[in-house]
């Protein structure tokens, strides 16, 4: 599936134990993408303002919202180089595109210290322009990190499904300003945990109704950045004079 695309997305929270046998039922009728059977690792730095514009939307479910993030993608095995890119996440009414170009290590690097790069491919003016115009209003900087082992497997470029999961996932909450990364990772999900995520043009197949039945398994809601947000940085808030809870710590060095 062209990662482009506009799709619906579905997330499935799996219960310890589990992991195993659905992503092995998955594999038989869908190919592992790249063709990395054992998977790759996803590291991902979201961006959000000070008050934390992007957290609130995604909290009170906003039907219209655009989100700034990094990605890179690592293959363990060293088959593949790693490849970078910076990301628009646009939500709309349900269903999402992901605008996206690919960086180098050092502009990755750049970008998070709040530098935008010069982009080198077909339509970059627009997608600079954009990104620019997000980063400024309000001003955007990388508040989290969030990192896991994903496995994926696609119906191929002109198919209609993509599905993945991620085990374990965790975050870090970096200081970006120096690149030190002083701060342990932090588990984001119960142990045993997994999330299967399930990307589709149109209606799901027949097949994957099934496994999710025998499963009893239900959509529901999760957002790696915001759940990041509740557990290590919200708990610990007090109250800005907006009403919204903020870091204290975090804030102050702002």
């Amino acid at each position: 599936m062209d990662a482009d695309q506009n799709r619906l997305e579905f997330k499935f929270l799996l219960p310890a134990g589990i992991l195993d046998s659905v992503r092995s039922q998955v594999a038989d009728q869908l190919e592992a993408d790249r063709d990395t059977v054992d998977g790759y690792q996803v590291r991902s730095d979201y961006f959000d303002s000070e008050d934390r514009d992007s957290y609130w939307q995604k909290v009170l479910s906003k039907p219209n919202r655009r989100r700034i993030r990094t990605r890179t993608y690592v293959d363990p095995s060293g088959k593949l180089t790693p490849v970078h890119f910076i990301e628009i996440k646009h939500k709309l009414s349900g269903q999402a595109v992901k605008r996206r170009m690919e960086v180098d290590e050092p502009a990755l690097q750049g970008f998070l210290r709040g530098e935008i790069p010069t982009f080198a491919e077909a339509g970059d003016d627009r997608f600079r322009d954009e990104l620019v115009a997000l980063m400024k209003d309000p001003e955007q900087k990388p508040v989290v990190r969030i990192q896991y082992h994903r496995w994926a497997y696609d119906s191929g470029p002109e198919g209609t499904i993509r599905i993945t999961f991620d085990h374990p996932v965790r975050c870090m909450f970096p200081d970006y300003a120096s690149g030190e990364e002083s701060e342990p990772d932090l588990e984001l999900l119960e142990p045993g945990e997994a999330i299967m995520e399930v990307k589709t043009i149109g209606s799901v197949p027949y097949w994957f109704r099934e496994l999710i039945g025998k499963h009893s398994l239900s959509p529901r809601g999760f957002s790696k950045f915001a759940t990041a947000l509740d557990r290590y940085e919200m708990q610990r808030s007090d109250t800005h004079e907006s009403g919204h809870p903020i870091h204290r710590s975090r804030f102050a060095e702002c």
